[in-house]
């Protein structure tokens, strides 16, 4: 797909023809909402009831599994609501190589009510756009790149 990726026209080229690819079809394929609060996932450090029980700086996905395993039995079961929501956006919604969270998403899952005020279609929908035009353009670098990774929810290009 990253192949016949077209970036200035936000679609892939088949054939002759470009296939769009906008945020409708985010909201169509995953039923995600295209309106409410944009979430900013460059947003800083937060202060967060969730982010509290990792030490680290940088919190991945292994590392909140791995707690959520050996303290499962400790947490209230808000916070392992919280935390287990927390995989399901980075592992589903936002998936990237590096398992990276990003600190605003602790802010988010804090307030469990909330979690729909969000646009996560339009979240999902650059993200994931993005990460196609950095491999479109890592392919097109002839013989730099040898492999590369599409981050974000790259079930979207399977609808």
């Amino acid at each position: 797909m990253v192949n016949v990726w077209v970036e200035r026209r936000g679609g892939f080229r088949l054939t002759k023809e470009i296939v769009r690819f906008s945020l409708l079809d985010v909201c169509l394929g995953l039923g995600l909402m295209v309106v409410g609060t944009k979430i900013d996932l460059d947003e800083g450090f937060v202060h967060s009831e969730c982010r509290k029980h990792f030490d680290d700086e940088n919190v991945d996905v292994k590392m909140v599994y791995e707690f959520l395993m050996q303290h499962h039995g400790d947490l209230s079961v808000v916070d392992f609501c919280r935390l287990y929501v927390l995989i399901g956006i980075c592992e589903f919604l936002l998936s990237s190589r590096s398992d990276r969270i990003f600190p605003i998403l602790f802010n988010i899952v804090d307030d469990f009510g909330s979690l729909g005020k969000y646009n996560w279609g339009s979240l999902v929908y650059e993200y994931l756009v993005r990460s196609l035009c950095t491999a479109s353009l890592l392919l097109s670098d002839e013989g730099n790149a040898k492999y590369f990774h599409v981050d974000g929810c790259v079930y979207l290009l399977q609808v």
